[in-house]
């Protein structure tokens, strides 16, 4: 039979009261010792909760993207316990270095540099400063038939991801087996969460020895419990004509991390070029398509907007058509935001030129881990 214990306030572990000004104990303590090892907190580990503290804790919460109040509630003590917030490398600069010579030490751009308390990107630096880098997930991902020979034999990508759609769940949950370490992401953006469906996702949370991710859309997507699903990955509708395409997704994401931790969420872009019909519905191009528009492209393409789409009109036989093709700015534009809301990455399909390219650009902003999905129709891959 358990026993009843009971401990003196200032000898609660942390988690078990919330925490403001004014404050004292071993919670508070080791509430001080986390925030220091992310580089938010240069004060003396003493136990109280002082002014130092609590701005601290502010500047937390606004990286987090949680209501930045000082107050250590359980929101706050949640995401302290999240493994996700530990994506920081944390270094002292020493006399001599550069933002140049950190960038070519590091392997990223020197956008890449930041404060580790404001979380503001540094443009120099000075000796004893200490700087922050972050990490990111970036997912390359292909359809088993369009799986290009480049992108597929590049070796800089870290293990593959195992994709299933949601009919093969029950195939799932009955034992097969999977590679031991590789992830699984289940896509349930064309199914309704039926109570079938739901206790085969926990038949297979259970089975399986491996990270699990649901991979749902933006207009309809439900947020699995910790018990239910390791991240979630969230497709997001891209609008090709519009003048600012930024404006939009970010306020809806940042709607959805007030019941999300920002740490276990991946964003999707669909960057296969588009072309509209008659009716002015956008379509995806076929590769041949592509070929076709950039053999017989008539003028000068133009941007929609600063981080928007490529438009460009080409002549196939007696018509002429218009089409959208995303380039490395737009990408960046979609980087910079998931940097700036601390996501902990981004899937993309539709990408070209290889996994070198688009690293590069992920390196701009952050440090990017390359990882490789392929998605083979009604099955494994």
């Amino acid at each position: 039979m358990p026993r009843l214990a009971l401990l003196p306030v200032n000898r609660l572990p942390l988690g078990k009261r919330w925490l403001s000004v004014g404050g004292r104990g071993q919670d508070v303590r080791q509430l001080q010792t986390l925030l220091s090892a992310l580089g938010l907190y240069a004060g003396a580990i003493n136990g109280e909760y002082d002014l130092l503290t609590r701005e601290a804790v502010k500047s937390f919460q606004k990286a987090y993207q949680l209501p930045v109040d000082g107050v250590c509630g359980p929101d706050t003590l949640k995401l302290l316990a999240e493994k996700g917030i530990y994506n920081r490398t944390l270094f002292t600069s020493d006399a001599g270095e550069t933002v140049q010579t950190l960038a070519a030490q590091y392997g990223v751009s020197g956008r890449a540099f930041k404060d580790p308390v404001t979380r503001c990107r540094l443009r120099r630096v000075q000796p004893g400063q200490q700087i922050m880098v972050e990490r990111r997930e970036l997912i390359l991902a292909f359809a088993g038939e369009e799986l290009p020979g480049e992108a597929g034999g590049e070796q800089a990508a870290e293990e593959s991801f195992i994709y299933v759609k949601a009919e093969r769940l029950l195939g799932l949950a009955a034992g097969w087996a999977l590679p031991d370490g590789a992830p699984l992401v289940v896509d349930l953006s064309g199914a309704k969460l039926s109570r079938q469906v739901k206790k085969a996702l926990r038949r297979v949370r259970r089975t399986i020895d491996t990270e699990l991710i649901w991979w749902q859309s933006l207009d309809h997507a439900s947020l699995p419990a910790n018990t239910e699903a390791d991240a979630l990955i969230v497709s997001v509708p891209v609008s090709v004509a519009a003048a600012d395409p930024l404006s939009v997704w970010p306020r809806q994401i940042k709607k959805l991390l007030a019941y999300y931790p920002c740490t276990r969420l991946f964003l999707h872009f669909d960057l296969h070029g588009r072309g509209l019909d008659e009716k002015g519905a956008a379509y995806c191009l076929t590769p041949v398509e592509k070929r076709m528009a950039r053999l017989n492209r008539i003028g000068e393409p133009k941007r929609i907007g600063r981080y928007g789409w490529l438009c460009y009109r080409y002549r196939y036989k007696d018509e002429t058509r218009t089409v959208f093709i995303p380039d490395r700015l737009t990408l960046r534009g979609i980087l910079d935001q998931v940097d700036r809301l601390n996501l902990r990455g981004a899937v993309f399909t539709g990408l070209e030129n290889g996994w070198k390219v688009w690293q590069e650009e992920g390196n701009r902003y952050f440090l990017a881990t390359p990882r490789l999905m392929v998605m083979k129709d009604g099955g494994l891959a």
